[in-house]
């Protein structure tokens, strides 16, 4: 490795927490609570974190995390809190009731799915504004909630930096091009907060900035209609924009934590003690992530036997039309002639009806033409179109149902995948980084992925990490199928020792206990850095050994029960 080992690993740290709906929400609270179980110098691990960047469902536990420290409360009782949401809300049907109550909307916020949503996450979670963390200090020093914004398509950062605007003028709130006051800020509920960033495309539209932000106490807010500072062009952006989920351009808020960490290198005087004297502020970057590299190939639709509905075109309808006005006809000449009451009757209510057909599939047959209209297809192109005015809805339904498929695939997969990539790369191809990171993935203990990494037999790892119990690859492989969602249904949450919830939870435990022992034995003992290890004094050897040996006796007890921790963490609260 050309990467040097950090003088002193453990002793700070930067956490990412992805996006990923309720799973993400669930399985970075299993991390956290693990890294909270383990000591580095007399400090707890998760009290070492200086820096927390989330996205989306990655948010919620943030949001919780940082509000709990702020009111001087152990993580425990944001267990219970999050824990409680995500079992007792039922989302959906309390968001739509509000979205249908006109009692709801006399606020300044625009009726709207996601403002309804906002609206429960306040009543339920999280009823605190942003000053809540500026005024209670805590041993987050940076912390970044991401969300996306419409305008120019850059991530939109909702965050807390140690520094003062006059200490660092570049720590923008928001982004370079689109921003707010620093009094603004602290006026912002953190329900909105988690609202924005988990805002995903199809299931909401925007959350609209300031305007959706206000309440009944935000003064700066209310007054706030153009962004705070000038762009890169000296130009300053007209509010409201909208913004969205931060995984749009960054699920897993990498770009945050870079651009933090060179903010922390302005660190002075007192605020020193919070980083590290090294190449990085950081000593050791933390990544948990619950989306993967891989994804389900593209399967085609087949085209089903035309019959039904499937033979009609557009063209056949004013067949349709013709024939039902010509039988009009006939019934108004048969109730013309026709001397008997009855007959005259039956002749009119069938002239109606085939007259209300004849209109119905003129329209329809015209139909084709009018969503050329709408979409201002040029007539060049109309013209060549005509075959599919002919073309059966058979053939039609298959090229519809090809063509959302794909492009759900590849706004949902693809190009959040490639997105993905790119962000990892920055880190993991940059050397200074290179030695100070760990990736936590919740699909590396399920089956296929512990067999692949065990045949490659790299010894570099120890045999007790190599041992993977079933048990504990099922329940790793349980947690990843679950779907980005949320809710639990009830089903999911069946179970008292191994329901979903409490999967996701333990999943984060072992994974995250799991890549640091990897970390050590193939970062920091790894030969090739036998020099500055070496190097490091026996005092430091000692506590890495001493970490070492509690994370391998934690893993031998995640591998006969997965649920060990959790269970214990569950009783406690």
């Amino acid at each position: 490795m050309n990467a040097k080992l950090p003088e002193q690993p453990f002793n700070t740290l930067a956490l990412s927490l992805s996006g990923g709906g309720y799973r993400a929400a669930a399985f970075h609270l299993g991390s956290l609570t693990y890294l909270s179980s383990l000591t580095w110098k007399s400090t707890s691990m998760l009290e070492r974190v200086r820096v927390i960047s989330t996205v989306s469902g990655g948010t919620f536990t943030g949001v919780c995390y940082a509000s709990t420290l702020a009111e001087n409360k152990p993580l425990i009782d944001c267990y219970r809190k999050l824990w409680q949401f995500m079992t007792d809300t039922d989302l959906i049907e309390e968001s739509l009731k509000k979205l249908s109550d006109f009692d709801q909307w006399n606020s300044p916020k625009a009726r709207s799915l996601i403002n309804a949503f906002a609206m429960v996450y306040f009543e339920k979670l999280e009823n605190k504004t942003f000053s809540h963390l500026f005024d209670h200090p805590t041993h987050l020093k940076e912390l970044i909630f991401n969300a996306t914004e419409f305008n120019y398509g850059l991530p939109f950062r909702l965050q807390k930096s140690e520094l003062s605007e006059q200490e660092y003028r570049y720590a923008f709130l928001g982004n370079r091009q689109v921003n707010m006051p620093p009094q603004a800020i602290r006026e912002i509920r953190l329900a909105d907060v988690i609202a924005a960033s988990s805002c995903f495309p199809m299931g909401f539209e925007p959350i609209n900035f300031p305007t959706d932000f206000r309440h009944e106490n935000s003064p700066v807010l209310d007054s706030l209609n153009e962004s705070y500072k000038t762009d890169r062009w000296g130009n300053k952006s007209t509010l409201p924009i909208g913004l969205m989920d931060g995984g749009i351009v960054d699920n897993q808020g990498i770009d945050s934590v870079i651009q933090a960490e060179q903010l922390m290198k302005n660190y002075k005087g007192d605020k020193s003690k919070f980083i590290s004297n090294d190449e990085k502020s950081i000593d050791l970057y933390i990544i948990s992530d619950v989306s993967s590299p891989f994804m389900s190939g593209y399967v085609k639709t087949e085209e089903k036997p035309s019959n039904f509905w499937r033979r009609l075109s557009f063209r056949k309808f004013s067949y349709v039309g013709l024939l039902s006005l010509l039988m009009a006809v006939l019934f108004i000449t048969l109730a013309i002639y026709s001397e008997m009451r009855v007959l005259i009757f039956v002749a009119g209510l069938f002239t109606a009806v085939f007259l209300l057909t004849s209109i119905i599939s003129f329209f329809l047959s015209r139909l084709f033409r009018k969503f050329m209209k709408i979409f201002k297809v040029p007539e060049f192109f109309v013209s060549r179109l005509g075959v599919f005015s002919r073309m059966q809805f058979g053939i039609y339904e298959t090229l519809i149902k090809n063509r959302i498929s794909s492009v759900v695939s590849m706004v949902s997969e693809v190009f959040m995948k490639q997105i993905r990539r790119q962000q990892y790369g920055r880190v993991y191809n940059e050397p200074g980084w290179a030695t100070r990171l760990v990736m936590n993935g919740i699909y590396e203990l399920s089956p296929q992925h512990t067999v692949y990494r065990n045949s490659k037999k790299d010894i570099l790892l120890s045999k007790e990490l190599r041992n993977v119990s079933t048990q504990l690859m099922t329940t790793a492989e349980k947690a990843r199928s679950m779907g980005t969602t949320l809710w639990f249904t009830p089903d999911e949450l069946k179970g008292e020792k191994d329901n979903m919830l409490k999967t996701l939870i333990a999943c984060g435990q072992f994974t995250v206990c799991f890549n640091l022992i990897e970390y050590i034995e193939k970062t920091l003992l790894n030969p090739e850095n036998k020099t500055e290890y070496d190097a490091y004094s026996d005092e430091l050897k000692l506590e890495i050994n001493t970490l070492h040996s509690k994370m391998l006796s934690d893993w031998k007890a995640f591998n006969a029960d997965p649920y060990w921790l959790v269970n214990e963490i569950h009783q406690e609260s």
